[in-house]
């Protein structure tokens, strides 16, 4: 396996230095852990962004007057033209609208479609603001957990969601699924659609992470299956450019799109900034090749962290992921407690996102951020092997 790693890519091998470059990643960590740490945590990657994202920002920034952007669809076609290339998805420029970004769309959605009180689903383990964005907004959590096959492959639980649909209002899907690493099949979709169509629920989906899918799987737009979703996703994960900000939303019903619109309005959500919209439209343009060869040395990193737990950590369970640069480490065979485990990663300077922050479902995990270079990666796994139980 170690073959794999000899000849990576120059341009994701560089290592920079980000302590100085405003990152919460890095600069950030000490905060977050109380020390300073290897940070593995928060979902950005160490890879400069593609040439056309920094010559697009340059040549708007020649430019020295950032005022108000306009109200054009230059960002939606080219949005439009990307889902058709990457998904064989059409669509129209004009059902997709410019937001600030995934969670403020995703904020907007619970509220514009859905009542205080009402019955919100979530599958935990899961990224945390879907909790945030029902109970923040007032309405009622309802967990479908998923299910582990025990292979590190999860599963929807579909008989536990069609107990609770009938005291739900909307499901608040995650597709990709952070953290677990599923793409959710066609199949599977489809199931979720009929299931949420017979009792009259809505689904909004994340799909932010879709553009990362690895070759061993293949992600379905869920608009594709279901044109009555509402589907928020950006180039932010993909491109390296959360910084930056910026999201699209896509509803394809005219009276539907007009209630978000009127909430997004309400809430100071809706747009891209000038920047946003230069950035997204540059990738989505011009960055396919970037983001091939990107994905192509986030799978190698994968294989590699799957042999090296192998042969020197064995207790980890780890099944790498379908999409991105996410690992779903279990770690609950060395019997401690999560107080305990986050003591040991601390005492070996590891930062690493505890499995509790994406629900009580976490317990005995950590994600593990391996969007980095690949010596990077070896140091943290070396880490993470002195931090566990020998």
């Amino acid at each position: 396996m170690a073959s794999m790693m000899d000849k990576p890519s120059e341009q994701f091998s560089k290592e920079w230095n980000r302590l100085h470059s405003d990152s919460v990643k890095w600069a950030g960590a000490a905060h977050k852990f109380g020390k300073a740490v290897f940070p593995m945590w928060v979902a950005d990657m160490d890879f400069a962004v593609p040439q056309c994202i920094t010559d697009a920002l340059s040549q708007r920034i020649a430019h020295p007057i950032y005022g108000y952007p306009d109200h054009d669809l230059h960002v939606q076609e080219s949005a439009v033209r990307w889902m058709q290339q990457q998904y064989q998805w059409v669509s129209e420029p004009e059902n997709f609208i410019l937001v600030q970004g995934v969670l403020p769309g995703l904020f907007a959605a619970v509220r514009a479609f859905s009542r205080p009180g009402d019955g919100i689903i979530v599958m935990p383990p899961i990224y945390p603001p879907f909790f945030e964005a029902v109970e923040q907004n007032g309405r009622h959590l309802l967990s479908v957990p998923l299910l582990d096959g025990g292979n590190g492959r999860y599963h929807i639980d579909f008989a536990h969601l069609e107990k609770v649909l009938d005291k739900a209002r909307m499901l608040l899907l995650c597709s990709p699924h952070n953290p677990v690493g599923r793409v959710w099949s066609r199949d599977e979709l489809q199931q979720v659609v009929s299931s949420c169509r017979k009792h009259g629920v809505q689904i909004v989906v994340d799909e932010i992470h879709a553009d990362l899918t690895h070759t061993w799987a293949v992600h379905t737009p869920l608009a594709t299956v279901d044109p009555q979703c509402v589907l928020l996703a950006s180039a932010s994960k993909s491109f390296n450019i959360a910084g930056i900000g910026g999201a699209i939303a896509w509803v394809g019903e005219s009276e539907k799109k007009s209630v978000y619109l009127a909430e997004l309005r309400r809430s100071k959500s809706l747009g891209m900034n000038t920047f946003a919209k230069v950035a997204c439209q540059a990738a989505w343009d011009a960055g396919a090749s970037w983001l091939r060869e990107m994905k192509d040395y986030l799978e190698k990193n994968a294989l590699y962290l799957q042999s090296f737990l192998h042969q020197n950590i064995p207790a980890v369970h780890f099944r790498p992921p379908d999409f991105g640069y996410l690992a779903w480490l279990d770690l609950r065979s060395f019997g401690l407690s999560d107080a305990e485990l986050h003591q040991r990663l601390l005492n070996a300077g590891l930062g690493l996102n505890a499995g509790l922050g994406f629900g009580q479902e976490g317990s005995g995990y950590v994600r593990l951020n391996y969007g980095t270079q690949c010596a990077r990666l070896r140091h943290g796994l070396f880490l993470l092997q002195q931090a566990l139980p020998s």
